[in-house]
């Protein structure tokens, strides 16, 4: 589709900015939806696939002003499906396919609801909103729970569906998050060491122990280094020099938990963690200031080995195989 058809199916004037392309996109794409009725005085006559080719062709134009695509992210794109009417990169070796949702709002801004406008294997880019990707790794995890329901004798779902819901999209958000291309994205500063490897720079938080007597009294001091303690239910603790493990890792942007800690669980980054100044966080009032008042606010540097490739792990197929098989046999 060229620019010119999808300015003229969008209805805007060429050279529009990206926000008015993103706004006229959401009100057609609500008109011509069939489980949401949006008032309009503008007829559309273009249908759903028609409007989402026109507002990928027209986004693609707008993207290079807005930020930079590193050359591996732009080789993965290019090997996108071409005909598709949502442009990310894809793992053709995930376990399942997922739906991309999007937001439905009306003309103040407010959110109805959303819907899907596209379905497969595609991988998590920053365009997409982070808590509608949660979304459809949750659906996509309860559905494959739905099937083994439905395949066994059993009248309700087992007691312990929960958490293996949990650990089941926590497995399934890793097939679909490439987590060395988007550290380049999300992290505040990005260097090279002698060796070639890349160096990443986060801010990141201690979560204290909760309900350990006096937790909060060991809280580190600034400066003071921390240390790897183990990961535990998909949790990276940290300990002192002494090796008292003091609480775990958590940062005040939630897309970096399934982006830093798989890579510690697949044992491919080096770090080193400082306790940064609580006080002078407070002071700036940033948003990597922490939430909760008994964190304590750490400098987090990650070093990424340049033999490290864009590859997913290999074995999660058959950990999200071996969950399912152990839902299956619960009484």
């Amino acid at each position: 589709m060229t620019e010119k058809e999808a300015y003229r199916i969008l209805n805007l004037s060429p050279g529009s900015e990206l926000s008015e392309i993103k706004k006229r996109y959401r009100q057609l794409i609500s008109q011509v939806h069939p489980d949401i009725q949006v008032p309009s005085d503008a007829g559309c006559t273009c249908n759903a696939r028609e409007i989402n080719i026109a507002y990928s062709t027209l986004k693609k134009g707008k993207a290079p002003e807005e930020k930079t695509v590193s050359p591996n992210r732009k080789q993965r794109s290019e090997k996108a499906q071409k005909s598709s009417s949502w442009d990310a990169p894809v793992n053709p070796n995930a376990y399942t396919e997922r739906k991309i949702l999007h937001y439905v709002k009306d003309y103040d801004g407010t959110v109805l609801g959303n819907f899907s406008i596209a379905e497969g294997k595609y991988l998590w880019t920053t365009d997409e909103d982070f808590p509608l990707f949660l979304l459809s790794i949750y659906n996509c995890g309860k559905q494959l729970l739905d099937e083994a329901d439905a395949s066994l004798p059993r009248k309700k779902s087992s007691a312990v569906r929960h958490q293996l819901q949990a650990d089941l999209t926590y497995l399934l958000a890793q097939q679909f998050i490439d987590s060395t291309s988007l550290l380049g994205e999300l992290a505040k500063e990005e260097t090279s060491a002698p060796d070639g490897s890349r160096i990443f720079f986060l801010s990141a938080m201690l979560e204290p122990n909760m309900g350990a007597p006096g937790s909060s009294a060991f809280l580190p001091a600034a400066g003071e280094r921390l240390y790897p303690s183990g990961i535990r239910h998909h949790r990276l603790y940290l300990k002192n020099q002494s090796g008292k493990e003091l609480g775990y890792l958590s940062f005040p942007d939630d897309r970096l938990y399934y982006v830093v800690v798989p890579l510690f669980e697949q044992k491919k980054v080096l770090v080193k963690i400082k306790a940064a100044d609580a006080q002078n966080y407070k002071k700036r009032k940033t948003n990597a200031s922490p939430k909760n008042p008994d964190c304590q606010p750490l400098h987090l540097w990650l070093k990424l080995s340049c033999e490290t490739g864009n590859t997913m792990p290999e074995n999660l197929n058959l950990q999200i195989a071996q969950l399912l098989e152990k839902y299956r046999k619960l009484a």
